[in-house]
Order: structure tokens, then sequence, then C-alpha cells
């Protein structure tokens, strides 16, 4: 199996299980992995159906796979914004992503598995928030929008968090930060309302709790993304 990691809201949950507070549903699992031959949709379709391109059912659970590959400065010279923080945030995500060793309350399973970071998670997510399709806008913005919140939340408390974007490859903190600001920021209340719908049944964060959250994240992001002449 080439090297993977889970990414999307099953991660997101992952992260957020040691907080005191539920998260959100999710009903299918998001992967990232790397381009190496076979494929992981080649190794799972042996034994598995396939329902779209980069989509495997396995036990009635769709595995979307996200494939990514190694990219640098020269590989990333002349994409759009969208374009960078897909292919150097995914490929971070991968990168940067830890074991993670997941127990059953019911049966005493347990399974370890590459998990993105709350850092990778952020980039990743990012992504799906500022440039999503139009029927991914229309059905899980408010869950990106939510769970970018969350994870800054409840991990960049000291400022851990936006060190770790900052030093992520790819112009990576400035466009994070971009996209916190124009979906998030510029309207907290819009954001509030968006985020509403994806809550595990809990109120949204108020207008005021997300601002504070999401304002020096964004401002220390924004100066790390600045050339070294500005900084």
């Amino acid at each position: 199996m080439p090297d993977i990691a889970v990414i999307g809201g099953m991660a997101v949950n992952i992260r957020l299980s040691t907080a005191a507070a539920a998260h959100r549903a999710t009903q299918d699992l998001d992967v990232v992995a790397d381009n190496a031959v076979p494929s992981v949709i080649e190794i799972l379709a042996r034994n598995h159906s396939t329902r779209r391109e980069h989509t495997v059912v396995v036990d009635g659970v769709e595995i979307d796979v996200i494939v990514t590959q190694a990219v640098t400065e020269e590989d990333l010279d002349g994409l759009d914004d969208g374009q960078r923080l897909f292919l150097a945030g995914h490929r971070w995500a991968l990168d940067s992503a830890r074991r993670v060793r997941l127990d059953s309350a019911g049966d005493g399973a347990s399974v370890t598995l590459p998990v993105a970071t709350p850092a990778g998670l952020v980039a990743a997510k990012s992504h799906a928030a500022g440039y999503p399709r139009t029927s991914r806008r229309a059905s899980k913005h408010g869950g990106d929008l939510y769970d970018v919140f969350r994870l800054v939340e409840v991990f960049d408390g000291a400022g851990q968090l936006r060190d770790e974007i900052a030093a992520a490859p790819g112009g990576i903190a400035r466009l994070v930060a971009e996209v916190v600001a124009s979906e998030i920021l510029a309207s907290p209340v819009r954001a509030m309302r968006q985020m509403a719908a994806a809550t595990a049944g809990g109120p949204p964060p108020d207008p005021d709790r997300i601002t504070d959250v999401l304002e020096p994240f964004v401002e220390e992001l924004l100066a790390a993304g600045l050339p070294d002449d500005h900084a």
C-alpha cells in the first residue's frame, strides 16, 4: 500500500476526540495517498467495488482517495492560489501525518493508522472551504468552516498551530490565512449561520468567539507569509 493518511471529516473527529464537546457527524472516509504504483484505488478495487474514479466502497463505507505527489516551488510556479493550496496543502497533510491508535468502545478492537495533524487538516480544509465546487458549497461548506474553526480553537491556544502552518512549504501560510479571512472573518455572522447546520446538536460559536479565535491566527499567518523585506 502506498503511503496514506486519513483526512477530511473523520480525521477532524479523531483529532478533536480529546475535546470536551462532540464535534460533528460524517458518513465517509477521505484519505490522501502517494501516487505510487500500484495505486491505493487499484489495490482496494481488487476485492471491493468502485463507485467513482477515486472512490472505493468497503463494507458499505465510501473511501474517497486524493492522490498526491511531492511538489517543489518550481512545480507550483505559475499556479493560481486554489491550485497551489490544493497541491501543497494535501501533500503536506500526507507528509506531516502522525500515527494514531483508535480503540473501539464496543468490542475492544483497535487499529493504528496515519492521520493528518491538526495543522495539516487546516491546510486541506482551507482549500475545501475557500475553493469549493458549487455542489460542495451548497451541502458541505458550513461543515468545512466549522472544522477549521474548531481545529484552531482547540489546538492554537498558545499559537502552536499557526507556528506549524507558518513553517509549511509552498506558501501555505498566506493561502490559509486569506481563505479564513475571506470565508469567515469577512462576515462572522454569516459564518455562524453556515456553521449552525454542522454542529453536533449544540449551538454554533457566536460571532465574537469566532473573531477572538481566528483574528490573531490570521494576522500572524499573513505576517509569516510576507517576503523577508516586508516582515
